[in-house]
C-alpha cells in the first residue's frame, strides 16, 4: 500500500513540474501578463538571457493610464543593485518616468514609482530597463524573455499594444536585436 502511495505522490509530483512554464506569470491579472503568457502558450520559447544593457519594448495605450507598479526579477549577482526604469514619450523623446529600484532575484517583485506617471492614450512609449552596472560581466544582464519575430508585433490585449522590442548597450539607440523577444518587464496601471 506504501507503494501505491508513493507511487501516485511521485506521479502527481512529475505531472506538476512538467506541466510548469519556465518563466511564466502564475496569474494574468496584467494586460502585459497576458501577452506574456498568451506567447507561451501559443508556443513561443520563454528563455534568461539576453546579455544587453538595455531591454526594452515600445508600447501605446488606448486610454489614459496612471502607473500603479513594475515588474521584474533581478538576476541574482545583482539583487541589491538599482535597475534604472525609464519611460519614453517617443514623439518628442521626453523622459516621462526614470527611477532607480531594486527588484527580487527570487521571483518577479514590484515596486511603486518614485512619482505619478501618467500616460496618454494614443501616444507611443519605449520602457527601458536599465543596468549598467553589472559588475565583471555582461552576462549579469541577462532577463526573462520570450521570444518572438517580428510577424508577432503588434501585440495587444485590453488597453495595452506593444508595437516592438529592442536590446542594446546604454547610450546606444541602435540595436540589430529587434523583434526577437519580448522582455518580462511588467506595467500595472491603476
Amino acid at each position: 500500500m506504501k507503494f501505491t502511495i508513493k507511487s501516485g505522490l511521485f506521479l502527481l509530483l512529475s505531472i506538476a513540474l512538467i506541466s510548469c512554464k519556465k518563466g511564466k506569470f502564475k496569474t494574468n491579472n496584467t494586460d502585459f501578463q497576458y501577452i506574456y503568457n498568451n506567447l507561451i502558450k501559443t508556443g513561443h520559447k520563454a528563455d534568461v538571457t539576453w546579455d544587453a544593457e538595455v531591454h526594452s519594448y515600445t508600447f501605446v495605450l488606448n486610454e489614459n493610464k496612471t502607473i500603479k507598479s513594475f515588474g521584474y526579477q533581478s538576476q541574482s549577482s545583482l539583487s541589491s543593485t538599482e535597475y534604472l526604469i525609464e519611460i519614453i514619450n517617443n514623439t518628442d523623446s521626453s523622459i516621462v518616468y526614470s527611477g532607480g529600484h531594486i527588484f527580487s532575484s527570487t521571483g518577479i517583485s514590484y515596486v511603486t514609482p518614485n512619482s505619478q506617471v501618467n500616460l496618454q492614450s494614443g501616444v507611443y512609449y519605449t520602457l527601458n530597463r536599465i543596468q549598467v552596472n553589472w559588475g565583471q560581466y555582461i552576462t549579469e544582464t541577462i532577463g526573462h524573455i520570450v521570444k518572438t519575430e517580428q510577424s508577432d508585433y503588434p501585440l495587444s490585449y485590453g488597453t495595452l499594444t506593444i508595437t516592438g522590442t529592442s536590446f542594446h548597450d546604454y547610450g546606444s539607440s541602435s540595436s540589430g536585436q529587434k523583434f526577437r523577444a519580448l522582455p518580462r518587464v511588467d506595467l500595472v496601471f491603476n
